[in-house]
């Protein structure tokens, strides 16, 4: 006969596998996974192998696009680093006046616990540590 199919050669294997008395549903779950991870296999090597292969301009073009890229980053500026000793006062910042006074006159949290608090999330900063 010929080459046997790919679903021949999936129930021989199953087949080979019941006959050594391991048998049953899950089994049968796990001979499907393990045939299925052995074709991923052999499919994912070929592709390695088929993608290793230098194809034509592919490799020039690459090149050519690292160097543009990194002349584009080395004209970009940085951005100015904030400075962390500068904090941002209660009542003041880029908010709308109403909104900085309403700031201003909210106290501070106070910990009750580590856990909870009167806020819904309640961060270390909120409680004025860090």
């Amino acid at each position: 006969m010929g080459v046997p199919s790919k679903a021949q050669v999936q129930v021989a294997k199953a087949d080979a596998l019941a006959a050594a008395n391991k048998t049953g549903r899950h089994r049968r779950v796990l001979t499907k996974k393990k045939l299925k991870h052995e074709r991923n296999q052999i499919r994912n090597k070929r592709k390695r192998e088929k993608s290793e292969s230098v194809r034509g301009r592919a490799s020039e073009a690459t090149a050519v696009s690292n160097t543009t890229s990194t002349q584009s980053r080395s004209k970009l500026k940085l951005k100015k680093e904030s400075n962390p000793l500068s904090k941002v006062v209660p009542g003041q910042g880029s908010g709308t006046p109403g909104a900085r006074a309403a700031a201003a006159k909210v106290p501070k949290a106070v910990r009750i616990s580590k856990r909870g608090g009167r806020r819904l999330k309640p961060t270390w900063r909120s409680f004025g540590v860090g």
